[in-house]
């Protein structure tokens, strides 16, 4: 019997250091991983701003997007909320391959400044944990998105407003990503808008959290 409850005890000690290292890797290794792209994203941008001649036609400024590839730098994302000198690079995509380097825009979603509903999702924990905060996010708060293209504001109308499960919505309710949100996705929309999403709870991802925003401000390039 004492030999089973040495065994036993043992085996819980492995499993919980063993689930120690995961959390550590959850925080730190994924973070590391995550500065090292952002970092090589970040290059890829300001090399895009070098490269981009949106002159060509003006007709038709979101040429610049195209050639964009999964996991290409897409632009900068900058959240006050979040700190004064916060900002993260946006990657094109939002599969997993795609957000273990940042904040990713949804392919469907509309470009910063055109009608429609911009939409981008980032993770709460891990990663860098872009999103931790997301909670924070009030009604009024200035999203700043930077592109090719131009530099885009927008003032949040929906948000979490400090409420740690404020904005939750199930994790198969894409609808606030659609172009004219809670309205069929065929609804021609009549505005910019701008859609964040996250998961929750921040350890886990049963479900979504969402902020959206009206674009209030753009300066194009």
């Amino acid at each position: 019997m004492a030999v089973m409850a040495g065994a036993l005890g043992e085996l819980m000690l492995t499993g919980g250091v063993l689930v120690l290292l995961f959390v550590v890797y959850t925080l730190w290794g994924t973070g590391i991983q995550t500065a090292a792209a952002q970092n090589d994203l970040r290059n890829q941008f300001e090399l895009q701003l070098d490269e981009v001649d949106l002159d060509t036609d003006e007709d038709e400024p979101q040429a610049a997007y195209e050639g964009l590839e999964l996991g290409d730098a897409y632009g900068i994302l900058r959240i006050p909320r979040f700190g004064e000198n916060w900002e993260k690079i946006i990657v094109q995509g939002v599969e997993d391959e795609d957000l273990k380097n940042g904040p990713g825009h949804y392919l469907d979603s509309a470009d910063p400044g055109e009608l429609g509903n911009f939409a981008v999702a980032g993770h709460r924990s891990g990663h860098g944990e872009p999103f931790a905060r997301f909670p924070e996010l009030q009604e009024g708060d200035i999203i700043e998105v930077e592109t090719a293209t131009g530099i885009y504001q927008y003032q949040l109308y929906d948000a979490p407003d400090g409420d740690s499960d404020g904005n939750k919505i199930e994790i198969q309710d894409s609808w606030v990503a659609d172009p004219v949100p809670g309205e069929p996705s065929s609804a021609e929309p009549s505005e910019s808008l701008l859609t964040l999403t996250t998961c929750w709870p921040r350890w886990g991802s049963s479900h979504r959290m969402y902020a959206t925003g009206i674009l209030i401000s753009s300066e194009e390039r």
